[in-house]
């Protein structure tokens, strides 16, 4: 059966599970992230975890209603490399079941490492920064030489791409908490955060994080961003916290121009603190 369906292309059959293996590029992927160990230990576990439930989710709806999309794979000399439907795959594992609708396409290397991200961009819920990621995988791997042919590949704006690639620029708490909470969703506004200063070496920025912080507790526009970062360029030494609720606003306006910048990062810091537990309290 195997030998005979590889001959052909485009075929939609019933597999046995066991014949199927998980994409050599997944792997790739896997490599390099845990390479780059810095800040992604806990985006990696938010990942791990939501990849558990989103398979008994998915597990779930397949015994309820079936598989409404069969995976993809392609032919290799001993089984067939699965290009989209590892969830799927593991989805049918979990309810015990040995056999799978597939679609059998005959691809080059290439195209298919371009079909399994591709499949992977468009699952649901997916977040910016876990978008940003895997773009940055996919040129790190080799795959692609520039974001420009990146961006051809997957039918996106080169700037879209750009915009989010530059998101791992930022602070590394800044991503930890767009990957668990995802709070500003505006690509314009993250920018102004990176633009506003860079990061060290540990990949760290006081001043992103304190922005970052500022824009989160205001529910900050990107005019008052814009605003407020052309002020402090004049003004630097005024700092401004605003925290608002649907019937309460909470203003704080403090001088630090004279203050050392280890005590401007301790006040910094127990502002924060306090911010959120008022926040947490209202």
């Amino acid at each position: 059966m195997a030998d005979e369906t590889k001959k052909n292309k485009d075929l939609t059959v019933l597999l046995r599970i066991s014949d199927l293996v998980q994409s050599p590029f997944q792997s790739r992927f896997e490599q390099v992230e845990a390479a780059k160990t810095t800040t992604r230990t806990y985006i990696k576990k938010e990942k791990d975890k939501a990849k558990v439930d989103e398979i008994d989710t998915l597990a779930q709806s397949i015994q309820t209603t079936g598989l409404i999309q069969p995976i993809t794979v392609r032919p290799l000399d001993q089984g067939y490399e699965i290009i989209d439907g590892h969830r799927r795959v593991e989805a049918y594992k979990r309810l015990g079941r040995g056999q799978i609708m597939a679609i059998i396409k005959d691809v080059s290397d290439r195209d298919a490492q371009i079909m399994h991200v591709i499949g992977n961009l468009q699952r649901k819920n997916l977040k910016p920064i876990e978008q940003a990621l895997t773009y940055q995988k996919m040129l790190d791997t080799g795959i692609f030489k520039d974001k420009r042919e990146l961006s051809k590949a997957i039918s996106k704006d080169e700037t879209f791409v750009g915009d989010l690639i530059s998101m791992l620029q930022l602070d590394t708490r800044i991503i930890d908490d767009l990957a668990k909470n995802n709070l500003i969703k505006d690509l314009r506004i993250l920018r102004l955060i990176r633009l506003s200063s860079p990061v060290d070496k540990n990949g760290v920025s006081e001043a992103q994080w304190e922005l970052y912080r500022k824009v989160i507790f205001s529910k900050m526009g990107r005019k008052e961003l814009s605003v407020l970062l052309k002020k402090s360029d004049k003004t630097p030494a005024l700092e401004t916290w605003r925290m608002k609720t649907a019937a309460k606003k909470i203003t704080i306006n403090l001088e630090t121009g004279k203050m050392s910048q280890a005590d401007r990062d301790k006040l910094m810091k127990l502002i924060d603190e306090k911010m959120k537990e008022i926040s947490d309290s209202l």
